[in-house]
Order: structure tokens, then C-alpha cells, then sequence
């Protein structure tokens, strides 16, 4: 790569969104795994296109062009450029792309240049789409088979509204607005006219959708009682819950299709290393025959 085109490259990774990946990823399996967030993902030359954005393939980078990236602590690292082939996506698709794959393959997502790890974004979680606002006379007993119920209502309720507590569920009802929760965990549905890909895929005509966020209960100061992976794999369970009532279909906050409660747990890029290998493998297979 000469000087300039080694220049130009480097500024373009700055503007980003860019995924870092700690190991090369096997093409295939990242198509495999950006078809979770648009089943119409398909290649294009070496690139992928997801809904009218481009993931490049990978490139390496070694010490001399992570150390312009102002990267000190890694030897090696493989960038993919996420492009936007038309204008650029008003809601930050691109950019929740980049994150979705660095989260799932144990990376880094850099946007003009500034490097962030996805596993330490407090507000990931599943999200519940639905067709119509599920009636609170069948959501409050799906919500108690599932939920720790509540012995009092707190203070960050009081500041979102006049909330009830019923039967240890608390909850507030407005026009717009649906807000449920037990003892350390938030649900709430709203409507929404920003549909992602995989959600549009199953409900092709539909216009506008019902959000369902499932979040640990942050109190007032701050407190929250459920965190990790166990918070992870209980939200999951919980929003998948909900759309197995009132059909729908649950993604991750970055718009990837959840299936199970374990799909929100960072998958770590050993996966695609893995398929790498066995590709590597299968071509000198059929070179040797």
C-alpha cells in the first residue's frame, strides 16, 4: 500500500462507522449473521449489502496503521467499513450495525474515530415488536408469571406518572405510553414508525409497529438490582415471552433477530475464527482430490 492510498484509507476508517475485530471472520458467517438483522443480506463482490448498506470485507490492520488510529494496545486488528450506498440512513443504521457486529464478535465499533466497546453500553437488551398495544388485562398476568413482584411503588415511578400497584406489578397506563414493572425489571410500549429490517421482514405491511423495551429497574439514585449476563438472560427471556403471547418478533437494541435468551450475550469471534478454519480446511480437501 503506498503512502497516499496508505493515507487515504486510514482517514476514511476515521469517519467510520467501522468495525475492529480482534480475528479475521470468515465471509460466510458473517453473512450468516448479518441475515439475523436483514434476511435480504447478500454479498456483493467481496462486500455485503445489508438493506442498502455496504460492510466491506475485511481488511488487516497492523501496528504501524493502528498506531495512526491513535490504537496502542492491540498488535493486530481487522476493520470492516460500513457504507451507506445511498444517503445516509437518518435513524444511525450504520452505525448500529457497526455496533451489532462488534458486539456479537467480541470487537470495537469506531465512529470518527472514537473507539467504543458495545458490551459496556448499559441500555443493551431485547426489544418486543408488535402489531397492536397488548391490553393490560392480559398483559398484567403474563407479566406476574415472570416478574419478582413489587412491595411498593418507588420513587422513579412517581416522577413518570400517577402508577398502581396491583397484585405486585406496577404499572401506568397512558394513551401513548404502557409502563409495567416488578421488582427489577421495566416494560414499556410505546408506538413506533421506525421498523428494523428483520422486523419488516415478517410483517411486511405494516406501517407502525408497538416498541416493548425490556430494561433492568434503575431506581431514582441510580440503583439497579439486576445486572450481567443474568440480567441479559432474564430480559430475553421475558420479551420473548411477549411476543410468543401477542406475536411479534424480538430483536437486540441493535436491530439483530433474537431467537433465545442466550443470543444477547456477546458471542465472542472464536465462532467465525472456527469457520475459517473448517473453510480453509474444505479447500484443501478438494485441492488434494
Amino acid at each position: 500500500m503506498s503512502w497516499f492510498s496508505d493515507r487515504l484509507f486510514i482517514g476514511r476508517l476515521r469517519t467510520g462507522p467501522t468495525v475492529l475485530l480482534p480475528a479475521e471472520a470468515s465471509p460466510s458467517a458473517l453473512l450468516e449473521m448479518l441475515q439475523l438483522a436483514d434476511p435480504g443480506a447478500h454479498f456483493d463482490g467481496d462486500d455485503i449489502m445489508v438493506s442498502g448498506v455496504r460492510v466491506t470485507a475485511g481488511v488487516e490492520l497492523a501496528e504501524p496503521q493502528l498506531h495512526k488510529l491513535s490504537i496502542q494496545d492491540e498488535k493486530q486488528l481487522w476493520a470492516h467499513r460500513i457504507v451507506a450506498d445511498g444517503p445516509l440512513p437518518v435513524n444511525g443504521f450504520d452505525q448500529g450495525l457497526a455496533e451489532g457486529i462488534a458486539y456479537r464478535l467480541g470487537g470495537w465499533s469506531m465512529t470518527r474515530g472514537l473507539m467504543s466497546d458495545p458490551a459496556e453500553d448499559d441500555s443493551r437488551g431485547p426489544i418486543a415488536y408488535l402489531g397492536e398495544m397488548p391490553p393490560s388485562e392480559e398483559m398484567l398476568p403474563l407479566l406476574r408469571r415472570h416478574l419478582r413482584p413489587a412491595d411498593s411503588i418507588k420513587q422513579s415511578w412517581q416522577q413518570a406518572g400517577p402508577a398502581e400497584l396491583d397484585d405486585g406489578i406496577v404499572h401506568l397506563l397512558q394513551e401513548d405510553l404502557h409502563m409495567y414493572g416488578g421488582a427489577d425489571i421495566l416494560v414499556s410500549a410505546v408506538h413506533e414508525y421506525e421498523i428494523p429490517p428483520a422486523v419488516h421482514a415478517v410483517m411486511p405491511y405494516a406501517k407502525q409497529l408497538v416498541k416493548v423495551d425490556v430494561r433492568p429497574f434503575e431506581d431514582a439514585d441510580g440503583t439497579i438490582l439486576l445486572s450481567g449476563d443474568e440480567a441479559m438472560l432474564e430480559i430475553g427471556a421475558l420479551a420473548l415471552a411477549v411476543v410468543d403471547a401477542f406475536r411479534g418478533q424480538v430483536t437486540d437494541m441493535w436491530g439483530f433477530q433474537i431467537s433465545e435468551p442466550e443470543d444477547l450475550l456477546p458471542c465472542g469471534y472464536l465462532d467465525t475464527t472456527e469457520v475459517a478454519e473448517d473453510t480453509e480446511a474444505t479447500e484443501e480437501a478438494a485441492l488434494d482430490s
